[in-house]
């Protein structure tokens, strides 16, 4: 993990290897931050219901806990709790596959299912939850009078689209036009980095720009190819500024060769009678990941402060506040909201105007979301 739990000695429970191994920022979440925050404090007021899993089964398929959240990915076995590590996981023993399987405990599962809720909070409070950053169409047409024929050059012709996010942005192709005369419907291949992925049905309606549903979704590294065999289309090649996109770079390329994998391919600006009506959205989970060794400390001060105010919160009705932390409600209150003094609202605040410095500085200036007006506000839950 990127960023982990140290064992404080404060509590008998010890965590699993996942939560405790050499953090990859070298920052441990529960390290420099307010000395109320303990492994004891934490677990005395995170929910802990008693909680059965099910038992291993050689003939069950099990996912990436980590990716699917479901309990199903943890299992029973020997008197012991494991937690699937890959998707695809069948008639691997948990005490035999550790590239499988993690041996963990309640607590462990818990202090994990805290840590989902402060990185849903940073992604929220730096506005990368999943969203849409551009929907466009991409057409040319014929505009100086009547329509005309062209012959498409060399073998192929293709829509090239490459995301500026690479891993983190989703392209959707809601819909395509095909301006060709006739109604003969024509395949469209899909190459990702020369590898052939699907193939899809494209219709003209006989020379008009006509747009009708595609439907096809991608998130990959590389260039993105949407392939037809050249041929005569209605109207004319219209120049395209492969700059012009939010979120995606975007241009058209010639192809020559026996196949589609081997041909030679040269890259064009000029449109090729393939229109697009496309939407891009953010994936926030893989950008995170990609640069959560810069972001760790928002993600630390995050984690400060959800804690405090769960402390003060008390939302699961755990304990007596008085009890287990030496810390009053006044203090507490004063820790959460005030932003004079060196308090973790102020920790806070601070590192989120660093992440987001951050995020401007990015590729694709779509990331960072435009100032909405408003100023922040911390306060308790």
């Amino acid at each position: 993990m990127v960023l982990g739990i140290r064992e404080d000695f404060t509590s008998d429970v010890q965590f699993d290897s996942q939560l405790t191994a050499l953090p990859e920022s070298g920052l441990y979440l529960n390290e420099g931050i307010n000395p109320s925050i303990t492994v004891a404090n934490l677990l005395s007021f995170l929910p802990f219901p008693e909680t059965d899993f099910a038992d291993w089964s050689e003939d069950a398929v099990y996912g990436e806990y980590a990716t699917t959240k479901k309990r199903s990915d943890i299992v029973s076995y020997d008197s012991k709790i494991y937690q699937s590590l890959q998707g695809a996981n069948e008639g691997n023993q948990p005490d035999n596959e550790t590239a499988y399987w993690l041996e963990t405990n309640l607590e462990s599962l818990k202090m994990k299912y805290f840590i989902d809720k402060v990185q849903a909070r940073v992604k929220s409070e730096l506005k990368l939850d999943k969203r849409l950053i551009n929907n466009q169409f991409l057409y040319n047409v014929w505009d100086n009078g009547q329509p005309s024929s062209y012959q498409l050059p060399g073998d192929y012709s293709a829509w090239v689209f490459e995301p500026k996010g690479s891993d983190y942005v989703t392209i959707k192709l809601n819909q395509v036009s095909f301006q060709k005369a006739g109604t003969t419907p024509v395949t469209m291949s899909i190459l990702n980095q020369g590898v052939l992925v699907t193939t899809k049905t494209v219709t003209p309606s006989d020379g008009i720009v006509d747009f009708k549903d595609f439907d096809y979704s991608f998130t990959g590294k590389g260039q993105w190819k949407f392939i037809i065999d050249s041929t005569e289309i209605t109207g004319t090649p219209a120049y395209i500024d492969p700059l012009n996109y939010d979120g995606f770079v975007a241009y058209t390329q010639v192809g020559t060769g026996d196949d589609l994998e081997s041909a030679a391919w040269s890259s064009s600006q000029m449109g090729n009678g393939i229109g697009w009506n496309v939407s891009v959205f953010l994936n926030s989970e893989v950008y995170i990941d990609n640069n959560l060794d810069y972001l760790a400390p928002f993600v630390k001060s995050t984690f400060e402060l959800m804690a405090l105010e769960m402390f003060l919160a008390n939302p699961n009705n755990r304990s007596n506040r008085d009890q287990k932390i030496q810390m009053d409600e006044s203090r507490l209150l004063y820790e959460t909201t005030d932003l004079t003094g060196f308090t973790a609202a102020k920790r806070f605040v601070s590192e989120k105007r660093r992440a987001q410095t951050a995020l401007e500085k990015a590729f694709d200036t779509q990331l960072a979301a435009e100032d909405d007006g408003f100023t922040i506000e911390i306060g308790s839950v």
